[in-house]
């Protein structure tokens, strides 16, 4: 019954890991592929850190029977959704048009001001760097700060260990899936390509998913 009980603990624990950072993955990745290469690193560990102060807070509000509301925690949904508005607006200005940097309309650009002017559209959006990625990490953790609570106030240390294990090992693997995903050559192409208007598109459904889903509409 102990490996029974053991074994739904582990499924458990997994199936929230994984429910809960399909967002962060589809975001980091893709400000991961829209970066220069030698940031992919900090922005991943800017993921990791975000997760890892979700946790915590988790954790903190489970020992101390703290209820967090959801539609509440729904809130910091308008973080992403907002960084995301702002990307979008900021493509009013067309960076990286071939018309802006002298070039003949339609003319094939391919030197490192057009690398450039994307990077720079996407950073607008939401930054490349430790800090931005750890931000947007937080703002998309309502659905995960939901579910942590109760998870982490079942059970003793036996299943809290367990959960402990399930969410290192998860997020070493998924920061491994964000790198090798975000710095794939074909990737890397996409992004070059679209990254400035997917990212901001991206973030601003991420935004509303995790409102719909806490029910924060309800209180607005």
């Amino acid at each position: 019954m102990a490996a029974d009980g053991l074994g739904a603990d582990l499924a458990v624990a997994v199936a929230a890991f994984v429910g809960t950072n399909i967002d962060n993955y589809l975001v980091t990745t893709a400000m991961v592929a829209a970066a220069p290469v030698e940031r992919a690193h900090r922005i991943a560990a800017g993921q990791v850190a975000g997760f890892a102060v979700i946790v915590a807070g988790a954790a903190a509000a489970a020992v101390v029977l703290f209820e967090f509301s959801t539609p509440v925690v729904g809130l910091l949904g308008l973080v992403p959704l907002a960084i995301g508005l702002r990307g979008l607006w900021g493509l009013r200005s067309r960076p990286g048009d071939g018309s802006a940097n002298g070039a003949e309309p339609g003319a094939e650009v391919r030197s490192p001001s057009r690398r450039s002017g994307r990077g720079r559209a996407v950073d607008r959006a939401v930054g490349q760097s430790f800090t931005a990625a750890a931000l947007v990490t937080l703002a998309a953790g309502g659905d995960n700060f939901a579910v942590y609570i109760p998870l982490f106030r079942v059970g003793g240390p036996v299943n809290l260990s367990v959960i402990a294990g399930v969410f290192v090992v998860g997020e070493v693997a998924l920061t491994a899936l964000i790198l090798w995903t975000g710095r794939h050559p074909r990737t890397r192409t996409v992004m070059e390509r679209v990254g400035h208007v997917a990212v901001p598109i991206l973030l601003c459904v991420v935004g509303v998913v995790v409102m719909v889903q806490a029910g924060t509409f309800g209180l607005l």
